[in-house]
């Protein structure tokens, strides 16, 4: 991870940014999960989603619009670590899910070096915090390096992500919740959900903070 980067991402988790929205960066009078009045009001919420092939039921927070969409990117790409609290706040846990643990969506060793942290990872620990419900990242491992899928269609990611991940045998018989940031044409949660079930899983969930309608988004998955 570049300097720059790395030094915006400690100054981040030492003095975390709630003199400002966590949406639209403006400085403002915040709520107690970092957002303005003004972005609360502009926030588009998430309808009934069909559920993913191999996924049992999918939920995702908002939708991939202003501002969510400019908070999403700011906290993935450019090191605003602390902006996990406004976007985790959205991704509620339904309580008929019957759920032993959050499995957040790994990257791969170059990604997480090149990031630093993974998005997802972060996602998973804040919802843990308000769900009581304990986050593994010892269950699913990318194995192998893929193409950046912004670009692609969903036939081009569903191959660009065949065979990327690897699932445990220790996840025979749990029920996992798929953590992730974004769900757009749901290739890569369909994934992870069948290789989990591959090895045993009984019941794979999907709790996303966003939900791009296009297929076409600066987070690609």
């Amino acid at each position: 991870m570049r300097i720059d980067r790395f030094l915006k991402a400690v100054a981040d988790v030492v003095f975390p940014q709630h003199l400002k929205c966590h949406a639209c960066g403006r400085e403002a009078v915040v709520n107690d999960y970092g957002i303005c009045s003004e972005c609360e009001q502009k926030l588009k919420y998430v309808p009934q989603l069909p559920a993913i092939n191999g996924v049992d039921e999918l939920k995702c927070g908002m939708l991939y619009t202003e501002p969510a969409r400019m908070a999403l990117v700011s906290f993935k790409f450019n090191g605003a670590v602390y902006k996990k609290e406004f976007l985790a706040h959205y991704m509620c846990v339904p309580e008929k899910w019957n759920a032993d643990c959050m499995v957040p969506v790994p990257l791969s060793a170059n990604r997480l070096k090149e990031r630093g942290y993974n998005q997802s990872e972060l996602l998973a620990k804040e919802v843990s915090k308000k769900s009581g419900i304990p986050v593994r990242c010892d269950l699913l491992a990318r194995i192998r390096e893929t193409e950046k899928q912004s670009l692609m269609t969903r036939e081009e990611r569903s191959k660009n992500l065949k065979k990327a991940f690897l699932a445990s045998d220790n996840c025979k018989g749990l029920g996992i919740i798929l953590i992730d940031d974004i769900k757009t044409t749901g290739a890569t949660l369909e994934e992870c959900a069948k290789e989990l079930k591959k090895h045993g899983a009984d019941r794979v969930y999907a709790l996303t903070a966003c939900c791009a309608l296009e297929e076409k988004t600066e987070s690609g998955r």
